[in-house]
């Protein structure tokens, strides 16, 4: 005989969750906040869309050279000014919906009365972690379609491209929060009590949030060794850099000019070599921390000339540091990935260790 436990259990997590006053708490602020600065952000929008319709009409070189911060202004960096506060607020929100799932039926013992009743173990597991995606996934929606709402009020419609990425930025946000989720669930099925699962969770979370920095300077050159020594010789008495004359041959025959010391584009050299392996030490560590992940995606969506330029090797390299849409995408796959490995790894663990669990 087929148990229908799991969509029954499910649906009771999920209007529990709509019951709750810490979760109505916690996305009333989470959803206040974003209203507010989509509002703000609207507001800077116009603004700056202005000024390029101004700079446009003078259309004077000399006065406005062009390169990064000077085009027309994209509508997807609206949400930038809510980003941030996504990013920890979300956080909060998803271990708050999973602390005390399993650790809460412990403390009160009713788990042993839910397991009296006709229903598989693994129904109870799933059926509270689906509960907890589907309340998720209803106030994400709830917070996008909001923020919608605003952008049509203002008389701002998306093209194609631009709604393409904010709905990939929503789905993005609704895997961190969802990974927060996952591992509060596993904290509260090997806590002893709420209270040690809701530690332990926030151990970890500050932990994820803090290894870009954990990682930075000392522990950094443990791991790829210190950056080259700058070339003082190649440097002369007014601080620009020593040259070499070589000769060059041209149409009207052999040509003398300057190139920079060969020490100076050893320096350089090295120094790329060095950025590059600092720069895949630090993707590496972010695609840990689904905090981290996010805000990389957020970058490369919201604002991808900024994010490419602050990833290029140097600044040397600003002349091509702009980026296709398809780059764009392309360059934040391994963060969507790793923000769908995290929950999926953390709810196997909570499925295994509730599996497993001594119920007495």
């Amino acid at each position: 005989m087929k148990s229908h436990g799991l969509p029954v259990i499910a649906q009771k997590e999920l209007r529990d969750h709509f019951k709750s006053k810490k979760f109505l708490l916690i996305f009333g602020i989470f959803l206040i906040i974003t209203i507010i600065g989509m509002a703000s952000g609207v507001a800077e929008y116009a603004q700056n869309l202005q000024d390029y319709n101004d700079r446009q009409s003078v259309a004077d070189d000399e006065i406005y050279p062009g390169g990064f911060g000077w085009g027309k202004p994209s509508i997807v960096t609206i949400y930038l000014g809510v980003s941030s506060l996504i990013v920890t607020l979300g956080a909060v929100l998803g271990i708050a919906m999973g602390f005390d799932l399993i650790s809460k039926e412990k403390e009160t013992k009713s788990l042993k009365i839910l397991l009296s009743h006709p229903v598989y173990r693994d129904e109870v597991i799933n059926g509270k972690a689906l509960g907890g995606l589907m309340a998720l996934a209803i106030a994400l929606a709830i917070t996008f379609i909001a923020t919608f709402a605003i952008l049509l009020i203002a008389g701002i419609v998306p093209a194609g491209d631009e709604l393409a990425k904010i709905l990939v930025y929503g789905g993005a946000v609704f895997l961190m929060i969802l990974s927060y989720f996952a591992l509060s669930l596993f904290m509260s099925t090997i806590a002893s009590d709420s209270g040690k699962a809701l530690v332990y969770t926030l151990i970890v979370f500050v932990a994820l949030m803090s290894l870009p920095m954990l990682i930075n300077g000392s522990v950094m050159n443990m791991i790829i060794g210190d950056p080259p020594e700058y070339p003082q010789d190649a440097f002369i008495s007014d601080g620009a850099f020593s040259v070499v004359a070589v000769s060059s041959a041209t149409e009207t025959g052999e040509k003398a000019i300057e190139e920079p010391d060969p020490i100076w584009k050893e320096y350089e050299q090295e120094f790329d070599e060095y950025w590059k392996k600092r720069q895949s030490v630090t993707d590496i560590v972010t695609l840990i921390s689904p905090t981290q992940n996010l805000q990389t995606v957020s970058y490369n969506l919201l604002i991808p000339d900024y994010a490419a330029m602050m990833s290029s090797i140097s600044f040397r390299a600003s002349d091509d540091y702009e980026l296709e849409d398809t780059d764009v995408f392309g360059k934040i796959i391994q963060n969507i990935i790793a923000l769908l490995a995290f929950p999926a790894l953390f709810l196997g663990c909570a499925y295994v260790r509730f599996m497993r669990m001594d119920i007495r």
